[in-house]
């Protein structure tokens, strides 16, 4: 299980897609970034929950800025965890149909993910105050499949046993854990897909209640609601449309925050 510092805040921003100026707004509102554009953030945590890339304009301007802040708030004992969204995979997977890149831009994104993913740079999945945090959500079918493998399947043990799946699945090329399945409604072959590539809609239709609380991107929503009766969080509003975020304190409950358009 992986060693935390204990942070005096959990920051959560959801999909970028390349909207660099709406992303900075957000960083800022949240004091997390100053006007230079460096970790102002102190011991304060944030989590990306992936899909910095394609659709909006400046994709790489959002992986550079990402790249510079995670380096900067290591050393002031801050962290910024980065997820892999789907966006993010299907270069690691040199797949780059759906990627707006040149197949030479590509192919350097995919090498720099690659160690990435290896260093720990880039990671999967995560957990805080029992709250998991993947890009598009454990399923019912996943979470049985890690019910039967670990003899407590908290968030923090599933998001351990994701990354080293995750880690291990990049260094070999092997692709084959349901993690990586991809479902009917997106084109897939299974009926509920894995932690990238599942609509919110079949995420929450493959459980009476998710036993764990999940915070999830990937599907976009009109507004970040905390419904209780699902127990899953999506937070993915679509950045160049509405400005919200949501921060864990340090009891574990979440809070959404609003930004206003003019600040």
């Amino acid at each position: 299980m992986e060693t935390q510092k204990t942070p005096k805040q959990v920051i959560v921003m959801g999909d970028v897609h390349g909207q660099f100026d709406p992303f900075v707004k957000l960083l800022r509102h949240a004091g997390l970034v100053d006007d230079q554009l460096n970790w102002s953030g102190g011991h304060n945590r944030l989590v990306q929950m992936g899909d910095i890339f394609d659709r909006g304009p400046a994709s790489r301007k959002v992986d550079d800025l990402l790249d510079r802040i995670q380096k900067q708030a290591a050393q002031t004992q801050g962290e910024v965890i980065r997820l892999v969204g789907n966006h993010e995979l299907e270069p690691l997977l040199s797949n780059f149909v759906i990627s707006g890149f040149s197949k030479e831009e590509a192919k350097l994104i995919h090498d720099k993910l690659t160690r990435q993913v290896l260093n720990g740079e880039l990671k999967a999945a995560y957990a805080y105050k029992g709250i998991l945090f993947t890009h598009a959500g454990v399923t019912r079918k996943l979470y049985k499949i890690f019910q039967m493998q670990l003899d407590d399947p908290n968030a923090a043990n599933i998001a351990a046993m994701i990354n080293l799946i995750f880690r291990e699945s990049i260094k070999h090329e092997f692709y084959k854990h349901p993690i990586f399945n991809i479902s009917i409604s997106r084109k897939g072959a299974d009926r509920f897909g894995g932690i990238f590539w599942e609509d919110l809609e079949d995420l929450a239709s493959s459980y009476p209640k998710s036993p764990l609380v999940q915070v999830v991107g990937h599907t976009q929503v009109s507004r970040i609601i905390l419904d209780k009766t699902a127990n899953i969080i999506p937070v993915d509003v679509g950045m160049h449309r509405k400005l919200q975020y949501l921060i864990v304190d340090e009891e574990g409950a979440p809070h959404i925050i609003d930004v206003p358009e003019d600040k």
